[in-house]
């Protein structure tokens, strides 16, 4: 009896926890307006929100608070957008600013991330944040060796003052990006192939095959393979021949293209066009995520050199006629 008992107890238990955990990260819609007394308690402001429904789960709520050591700060809080109680505790910490969330996903290119900023905030333009991105000082200024900042804005969900202007929004972004990627590159030791085909390994060129990588496959255990053919292709003096180089190409020139026909290739000279120019691109061409960005850095010793995508993943082959041979097989056409 006092087994069961103590199963039955476990399973209460975990679904409460399992509540607690799905209430605590969904994100839901929320348009209110509170305040924080100067003197309450982190706990006293939990509480009182769990009360009125802006908090949806008061214990986990607690235990992030305690484990995270937010202290909250008074004032007057406006919260309308889509928001977690993850969300509102990281705002309570931050004090009585009004904030906006945005989120950017991983393989957003520059132009893709003005444009959701330009729908969150008042105050920078789609214009003036492209200006200051492909600004060759003010990216120096951050500390990269680039002529624009693609690559270096890291795709995550932001929390940002909603009066917030251009500078401060990509500064936050890029503060992130050194955050999430420094420790990866602290102690790192390029593996062989990367050296070799790199020649002098920095973090500009190994993001640049990680943007590569991102827009290529969306597949994370593909990823490595990818950028193990991108460093062999290197390696052998080969184009990269990637659609996605030239796609960013066609968007610097103001053009949008979601595919290629043979003529786009031809019909567009660009350093980005690694149909016709051989090595890495000039800059990355999307900011990608830590999954590419690893594979990047340590890729798959593969014995591929060519690929080819069929619906969402890739066939791979070691040699050129292998690669036609396979492609007439899932194309059923002619392929010279």
């Amino acid at each position: 009896m006092k087994r069961y008992l103590f199963i039955a107890v476990c399973l209460i238990l975990a679904i409460f926890m399992l509540k607690s955990i799905l209430f605590f990260t969904y994100n839901r819609k929320i348009n209110t307006r509170f305040y924080v007394k100067r003197g309450e308690s982190t706990n006293e402001v939990i509480v009182k929100l769990s009360r009125s429904g802006i908090i949806k789960s008061a214990f986990l709520s607690k235990f992030y608070a305690k484990f995270k050591k937010i202290k909250v700060k008074a004032g007057e809080y406006s919260i309308n957008g889509i928001y977690s109680d993850k969300d509102i505790l990281d705002i309570l910490s931050k004090g009585q600013v009004h904030y906006a969330k945005f989120v950017i996903p991983e393989g957003y290119n520059l132009f893709d991330v003005a444009s959701v900023v330009e729908a969150s905030f008042r105050n920078c333009k789609k214009e003036s944040f492209l200006k200051l991105a492909f600004n060759a000082t003010f990216v120096h200024s951050k500390g990269f060796n680039s002529t624009s900042l693609e690559g270096f804005l890291f795709p995550d969900t932001y929390l940002v003052s909603d009066d917030a202007f251009c500078k401060d929004v990509i500064d936050a972004m890029v503060e992130n990006f050194k955050r999430k990627t420094n420790p990866l590159f602290r102690d790192y030791k390029p593996p062989s192939i990367v050296e070799k085909a790199l020649g002098s390994v920095d973090i500009k060129k190994i993001i640049t095959v990680a943007s590569i990588v991102e827009k290529e496959t969306p597949v994370r255990s593909e990823k490595p393979i990818i950028a193990g053919i991108i460093y062999k292709r290197l390696l052998k003096k080969m184009p990269l021949q990637c659609d996605s180089t030239v796609i960013y190409a066609y968007r610097l020139k103001g053009i949008l293209k979601r595919g290629l026909k043979g003529k786009d290739i031809k019909n567009i000279k660009s350093p980005y066009n690694t149909y016709f120019r051989k090595g890495l691109p000039p800059t990355p061409i999307c900011n990608p995520g830590i999954d590419s960005i690893k594979a990047a850095m340590y890729p798959a010793n593969t014995p591929f050199l060519y690929f080819f995508a069929v619906d969402g993943k890739h066939i791979f082959s070691k040699t050129y006629k292998e690669h036609l041979a396979k492609m007439r097989k899932y194309y059923n056409r002619h392929i010279r």
